[in-house]
């Protein structure tokens, strides 16, 4: 049997691979919209995405409950214990498609009414029902087998799966836009190719499993749901809030600036989760053990690649992000791009989101929802507050990064404390250490980038040559600051990945 040390590893591989097919995808979609379609369309349809998301907060955090249930009786072979889990998660999510039916149609009547746009009610209303598609094939279809797959550590099946349907998707996006450009019937296009993902889910499940459908749910593996509500509904505040709040109270043309900046932030914080998603359900299966002291160093590894990581993507990129967005949106006029201090706040916000998450990570899979939902409320209360006054106060873009940075950092503290009271009892002093180190890194990296040559006026090229000695410069300083201050764990790491 694959130990969970291959296993994660494979699953990291895949997972990676995964992320930059999203990346490269990522920056031609929006650069196809951008230069077919304007500003104000990318600013809609990333508004339109934000709202139809916020149907998630209905399904209450039962995805991570789910699995916390299954690490158990899959660890022990208990099919009948997972058949029951299954058919819960599949009821449930059924469920949530119904109401997210209604949803959708209300959005579609009411979103338009409230937009300062020259588009018409008809051009928002369908647009709105065709891009609401995807969510929909998602949780009628295919939700309750991917927490499944996922799980069972099984992992890198669902990224392939999503591969294909990217470079699928990316295909036929170039191929509407030089035959027929019309927004509507590209994202018609995108949502017809989301039907490939749930046809081969149910083939491979129902291959590889013995799902059993009339077994009666087991709706005792659901009952913390209430409780992963506050965690669920934190999650899609902080990374909602923003183009939200600048809809109602800015411009879509400020929506698409966030849009292009916080597209890059996504790259980054997928190349970041590809790694933790991958290692979750290897640590759920060491928690499963009741293992104190193998858990806690499997988290040790787990929370330091997750840092040098995050250090060193997060650096460079308030480096390097608004370069980039400069060279992205060339020749685009139609707004200003050019947003140094809001790219320097979003992405150190996000810094911040991505190494509190191993934290809430074993929290939720040692099954602790209800001890750490007061948390996740308390960040989306202050994400929401601080957004809302800054911009009423006019501080735009830079308003709802402060809030979105202030929001993380309270989680990341809030969650570290919580550990060293709770499931590992680990010393706050080593989350204090990290911050330590990643604030060392990026201070002596900005320093030192003054002394690298640069332009006033950037290309694709000029922004390779600029880009190239700064991550050389930032990985140098990052291992040697995290060597300084974790050598043991370093060398654990590297000699031996993700122990399991």
């Amino acid at each position: 049997m694959m130990s969970n040390k291959k296993i994660a590893f494979r699953n990291i591989i895949v997972s990676l691979i995964l992320q930059i097919v999203t990346i490269i995808n990522g920056f031609i979609v929006p650069r196809i919209i951008l230069v077919y379609f304007g500003s104000e369309v990318n600013g809609l349809i990333s508004s339109i995405n934000q709202f139809l998301n916020y149907i998630s907060l209905l399904e209450g955090g039962v995805g991570a409950v789910i699995m916390a249930a299954l690490y158990r009786p899959l660890c022990e072979n208990n099919q009948q214990k997972i058949n029951g889990i299954v058919n819960a998660a599949n009821q449930f999510f059924k469920r949530i498609a119904g109401i997210y039916v209604i949803y959708v149609i209300i959005l579609a009547i009411i979103y338009p009414l409230f937009i300062d746009t020259s588009f018409s009610w008809g051009f928002i209303s369908s647009l709105v029902l065709i891009i609401a598609i995807n969510l929909f094939v998602q949780y009628f279809f295919s939700l309750s087998y991917k927490v499944l797959l996922n799980a069972d550590r099984r992992g890198y099946i669902v990224s392939i799966t999503q591969i294909v349907f990217i470079i699928l998707n990316l295909v036929l996006t170039i191929v509407v836009v030089l035959i027929y450009p019309e927004i509507h019937l590209l994202k018609l296009a995108n949502s017809l190719a989301y039907l490939i993902q749930p046809l081969f889910f149910n083939v491979y499940v129902n291959r590889h499993y013995l799902i059993n459908k009339k077994v009666k749910p087991d709706n005792k593996a659901l009952q913390q749901r209430w409780d992963g509500f506050g965690q669920n509904l934190a999650y899609f505040v902080t990374t909602n809030t923003d183009i939200v709040v600048l809809t109602v109270l800015s411009t879509l043309v400020n929506v698409s600036i966030y849009s292009v900046y916080n597209m890059i932030i996504i790259a980054l914080k997928g190349l970041v989760n590809a790694i933790s998603s991958a290692v979750v359900p290897s640590m759920g299966n060491v928690l499963a053990s009741n293992d104190t002291r193998r858990s806690n160093t499997t988290f040790n590894q787990y929370v330091l690649l997750i840092n040098i990581v995050s250090t060193f993507l997060f650096t460079c990129a308030t480096i390097l992000i608004t370069p980039f967005v400069q060279v992205y949106t060339l020749n685009i006029n139609d707004a200003n791009y050019n947003q140094p201090i809001f790219g320097v706040l979003i992405v150190l916000a996000n810094f911040f989101g991505c190494i509190r998450d191993p934290y809430i990570n074993i929290a939720n899979a040692a099954g602790q929802f209800k001890s750490i939902s007061k948390y996740a409320y308390t960040e989306a209360a202050i994400n929401i507050i601080v957004s809302v006054i800054l911009v009423v106060l006019n501080f735009g873009l830079v308003g709802v990064a402060i809030g979105t940075m202030l929001a993380m950092t309270y989680r990341f503290f809030a969650q570290a404390y919580y550990l060293k009271l709770n499931v590992l009892y680990r010393p706050f002093l080593k989350a204090i250490k990290s911050i330590v180190c990643m604030g060392l890194v990026v201070i002596i990296c900005n320093i030192l980038t003054i002394f690298i040559p640069k332009t006033t006026s950037f290309t694709f090229e000029s922004w390779i040559i600029y880009a190239i000695p700064i991550s050389f410069l930032v990985i140098f300083i990052t291992l040697i600051i995290f060597g300084i201050f974790f050598e043991n764990d370093l060398k654990g790491l590297v000699g031996k990945r993700l122990k399991g």
